[in-house]
């Protein structure tokens, strides 16, 4: 098995220990965030720091502000060499680049605040058009940040703006959307589709995607192709069935069966690599997840694996996250099954990949689809 650069690796690190900041960072951090805080913590994997460390490796690194259930003393230390930022480690030390949050966060529009309906990651806007989610998975925050009590959907016109507002960004202007969130009950269905129609309409010509449980009659593959759509993400999660039971019971009702027959007809309606499929690594055996990644690639999909990061309002927040030597293992094996089977391990956006164990390799290379970010 090929062996991974030094900040390929020190990115495995940080995402199994999470990092220390040193004072010298924290406070130029501090000072050229100007006050928008460091990251936009909105929910599990999106609660560290946005990096690009060297030979385009992007990472999102837990550190104690969001992450005290399981980061303190690290290996990993962001640390300032000279007016450069960097991160160090027992792989050796690589040049950092911050990712700043885009002027847009914490503000409010007539609808509200902003992130109530979208938060940027990288280049990518992500859109969430319901308030909670009619699934509970235990390792998912959004149920238990907004239970179902709560569960509402969000004025399209409101979620349209809002997109608006994240690609207008003078600082940080998204590229392309995720639509993603809470999965609708049956009765929104309809709505759903709506706003499908309505984003992929207000914004043809950018790529858009869409992350989501195939549930009945959400997601029509004609209706997408014909209205522009450009990827679908319907995430297995976690492919061991009987874990699957315990974890995430609706998904395990709903049945694996139907993700993967979806995967198969998803790639047949759009063609090859259009279906991405996550497997959460570090919640079941490695032997489960590279079944899992056997199965997505076998019907077309891309496979995408996601490190389990442990979320403090979720019953999961005392559980650890996967060690390097984990993340190692599954993802030279992971590579070796997809490139066997003529794909690659997703997502091809490099920005997208901070918060998976990827690097946006396909065929060797790296390929920016979008202008790099606002780096500092």
């Amino acid at each position: 098995m090929a062996d991974l650069t030094p900040a390929q690796e020190l990115k495995l690190g940080m995402l199994a220990e999470g990092v220390v900041l040193t004072a010298s960072a924290r406070s130029w951090l501090e000072e050229v965030t100007a006050g928008r805080g460091l990251t936009p913590a909105d929910y599990a994997s999106t609660s560290g720091l946005i990096l690009r460390l060297e030979d385009d490796v992007w990472v999102n690194a837990p550190f104690i502000d969001h992450n005290p259930n399981f980061v303190d003393v690290s290996q990993y230390m962001v640390d300032l060499d000279g007016d450069e930022l960097c991160v160090r480690g027992p792989e050796g030390i690589s040049r950092a680049w911050f990712w700043p949050q885009p002027e847009y966060h914490g503000r409010a529009s007539q609808s509200g605040p902003i992130n109530n309906y979208v938060v940027t990651h990288g280049d990518r806007a992500r859109l969430s058009p319901i308030r909670s989610c009619s699934m509970i998975c235990d390792f998912c925050n959004i149920p238990y940040d907004d239970p179902i009590s709560v569960y509402a959907t969000k004025p399209i016109a409101a979620c349209v703006d809002a997109l608006a507002t994240a690609f207008a960004d003078p600082l940080q202007p998204a590229q392309h959307i995720l639509i993603s969130g809470g999965t609708p009950k049956p009765k929104d269905v309809p709505f759903e589709q709506e706003l499908y129609r309505a984003v992929l309409t207000r914004f043809a010509g950018v790529d858009v995607d869409i992350m989501m449980a195939p549930v009945k009659g959400v997601l029509d593959l004609e209706d997408l192709a014909r209205h522009g759509i450009h990827e679908l993400s319907v995430n297995v999660e976690i492919f061991d069935k009987d874990l699957a039971r315990g974890r995430m019971r609706s998904k395990y009702n709903q049945g694996l069966d139907s993700y993967l027959d979806f995967i198969a007809a998803g790639t047949e309606a759009l063609g090859p690599s259009r279906i991405r499929s996550i497997l959460l690594v570090g919640l079941e055996p490695v032997e489960s997840t590279l079944a899992g990644v056997k199965a997505i690639a076998e019907r077309g999909g891309v496979p995408v694996l996601s490190p389990f990061r442990p979320d403090l309002a979720t019953p999961m927040a005392n559980v650890p996250p996967p060690s390097a030597t984990t993340m190692r293992e599954v993802f030279l094996r992971a590579r070796e099954i997809t490139e066997a089977l003529g794909t690659y391990l997703g997502p091809d956006c490099p920005p997208c990949t901070h918060n998976t164990l990827g690097f946006a390799e396909v065929d060797g290379a790296i390929t920016y689809r979008h202008t790099l970010p606002e780096m500092i």
